[in-house]
């Protein structure tokens, strides 16, 4: 794994172990230490959570059908979905999962928790 460079009065790093990620699957909740998350199929994960929709919202939510999953894929925004449009265009990219894992450390517990993971997790052929 490279190594990091900090920046001069930067946050001291966290040690890599105390990373987190939880994501749903056929087999329930997991959660995984970072270095074991590198070889999770996550575009075969279930969002870890809903996507928000209420009376008065500024965005737009909603599914995509794409045909590189074969199956619909969420959105929170109009930019999401023409990005994921996008996506589904790419020869390159294999899977596409939307709010797959979030991702937790030890010193969330300070900052509110933890954090959701990217937007879109992005498989690509090699």
């Amino acid at each position: 794994m490279p190594e990091l460079e900090l920046v001069l009065g930067g946050a001291p790093a966290a040690p890599i172990e105390a990373f987190e990620v939880a994501f749903a699957n056929d087999d329930g909740e997991q959660r995984v230490e970072l270095t074991a998350a590198l070889s999770v199929p996550f575009e075969a994960c279930r969002p870890v959570r809903e996507f928000a929709s209420y009376k008065g919202q500024r965005h737009l939510s909603g599914q995509w059908w794409t045909a590189t999953t074969g199956s619909l894929v969420g959105y929170e925004s109009w930019l999401e979905r023409d990005r994921l449009v996008l996506l589904d265009f790419d020869p390159d990219v294999v899977g596409i999962a939307s709010q797959p894992f979030w991702r937790s450390a030890e010193h969330d517990q300070h900052v509110g928790g933890p954090h959701l993971g990217p937007n879109r997790q992005l498989t690509l052929t090699a």
